[in-house]
């Protein structure tokens, strides 16, 4: 007999996590979580995901579980290979990644209005960043306290010495200290607000989901690979897994974010029709499933550390400074962060990360990130095979807008600028793969940005919440145009890319369209009184 749901919610990732968590508040709707990775009840997560201070990501650390992660490879405009960790367990990228909180700038939003989406103004959005957040900093008027997300700031004593003298270089060159960089289009250095408690990582699966977990109508299911979304007509009417199995819906909500996201939706025949049609799928909805992909790319400057000046025990991510460069004023574009190590073994020989290329002939590196925050060149995301196991070609085309050669070569001198300088450069051996005479070169430093240029993991776009003639896939509260019983609510919807790490935003627009389905089932019910009172 086949299984039915209320909610089946595809993906048990950062996004996934807070859907089915807020669904299921409502106790005559089922919600089943399928995540394509690991599910660890409360009191089985590894210590590997619980501790804050390690990054357990490929290109990251000496060691990572590799069923964490999807093992994806995207390319340059070169054809080079990019390193980009995406994980594969519950609770997403944020079970295993720095943990960067931060919201970007109010621009940003203003950004998503003029796509057609008028109710995600900051104004809009900023009581529902204020709900996730149980944010020590002071500020009531911009800052929650009592959510379930906890984010934490490093003090003093908790700095690793490369951090705390990446603040000071960066300080000597000119930076203002700022504490809170979640202040409305805060610039400056300084320590960044973390989803930690001490040095335990807290993800969306321990903070949202795990309280949920005894609730009778919801169902998580780890190690569940879904293959498809099965259709009825223009509606959604169930999900297939890899194995055959098949199980209905009411609805379906695709969370598995911006990768992963589009490829379903493309083996389901929901995206380009040309692309759909070549592979042999049935074409439910042609929409530009996949296009308007956007990413934070990097551009390392890393030195092998002086011995003695760090150890694993340290904290691998604790600061970073942000600005505006000229060439998008007031846009919050410009991140330097900085890494007490990354490991350019684990990177992959032949391909590029975030510590640079890819060897074993150097271990551990540390430095800074040089994330270009407010991309304008997007990419797209194609499957190539209706087989779920084959990851879909990524092409995040990076470089192809002129803004952002001229946007990110003027980051890097700055990045430069406090990478060499005291008392940072005192604990770092002689920079790797770059040099004064290059930074100084405009030609030489653009053709080393484009031979360096890795992925900040960051993706957004490739289902675009827009109106239909703005290129859209969903309408405002993740509803799949054209289709009825089908939802995306992830990173994937986000219309242009935040001025920051996408996680804390993702956050945020899952908590934002939850809300939106949670009022909509209300007032269904008040209707329903009402019309049955008459």
């Amino acid at each position: 007999m086949t299984e039915k749901f209320d909610y089946v919610v595809v993906g048990g990732g950062a996004a996934g996590c807070i859907v089915a968590a807020r669904l299921s508040e409502i106790p005559e709707k089922s919600v089943l979580v399928l995540e394509a990775g690991a599910d660890y009840a409360p009191g089985t997560t590894p210590e590997g995901v619980l501790d804050a201070k390690y990054v357990p990501m490929r290109g990251h650390a000496p060691t990572f579980n590799a069923e964490h992660d999807w093992g994806l490879i995207a390319h340059s405009r070169g054809g080079a290979g990019i390193s980009v960790p995406q994980a594969k367990l519950i609770g997403g990228g944020g079970a295993i990644n720095g943990g960067i909180a931060l919201r970007g700038a109010r621009a940003d939003y203003e950004e998503w209005v003029a796509f057609g989406n008028p109710r995600w103004s900051w104004d809009q959005v900023l009581p529902f960043f204020k709900k996730i957040e149980n944010d020590v900093a002071p500020g009531d008027d911009i800052h929650g306290h009592d959510g379930p997300v906890p984010i934490n700031r490093a003090t003093d004593e908790e700095l690793a010495p490369l951090q705390a003298a990446f603040i000071e270089s960066a300080k000597a060159t000119g930076a203002r200290y700022v504490w809170d960089l979640n202040a409305p289009d805060a610039h400056g250095v300084g320590p960044v607000p973390q989803t930690r408690i001490g040095a335990r990582r807290v993800s969306t699966a321990e903070s949202y989901l795990d309280p949920a977990r005894n609730r009778p109508n919801l169902t998580v299911r780890g190690n569940s690979l879904v293959s498809r979304v099965l259709f009825d007509g223009a509606r959604a009417v169930g999900v297939e897994l890899i194995d055959g199995t098949v199980i209905d819906a009411e609805a379906v909500i695709v969370s598995a974010g911006a990768i992963l996201t589009p490829a379903i939706l493309q083996r389901s025949g929901v995206g380009p029709a040309e692309l759909v049609s070549s592979l042999g799928a049935e074409l439910v909805m042609d929409l530009p499933v996949g296009e308007n992909l956007g990413d934070h790319f990097s551009i390392p400057l890393m030195a092998v550390p002086k011995p003695g000046v760090w150890d694993e025990s340290q904290f691998s991510l604790q600061a970073a400074y942000r600005m505006s460069t000229q060439a998008q004023p007031n846009s919050l574009d410009g991140q330097l962060t900085m890494f007490t190590y990354l490991n350019t073994r684990t990177t992959g020989e032949g391909s590029r990360g975030i510590a640079g290329e890819g060897t074993g002939d150097i271990e551990n590196v540390a430095g800074i990130g040089c994330v270009l925050n407010k991309p304008r060149s997007l990419g797209n995301v194609r499957i190539t095979t209706l087989d779920p196991t084959v990851l879909p070609d990524v092409d995040p085309n990076y470089l192809d807008a002129q803004v952002d050669r001229e946007a990110i070569r003027e980051l890097v001198r700055v990045g430069w600028d406090v990478f060499t300088a005291q008392p940072l450069a005192d604990m770092l051996e002689a920079p790797l793969g770059m040099d004064a005479e290059t930074i100084n070169d405009d030609a030489a430093l653009d053709a080393a940005i484009e031979e360096k240029a890795a992925s900040g993991y960051h993706f957004t776009g490739t289902c675009l919440m827009a109106p239909t003639e703005r290129g859209g896939v969903v309408d405002q509260e993740g509803r799949v145009h054209g289709i009825d019983g089908l939802r995306v609510i992830d990173a994937s919807v986000i219309p242009t890319t935040p001025a920051a790490n996408s996680m804390l935003t993702t956050y945020m627009v899952a908590e934002r369209i939850s809300t939106m389905i949670l009022d909509e089932m209300a007032a269904s019910r008040e209707s329903s009184v009402s019309t049955g009172a008459r």
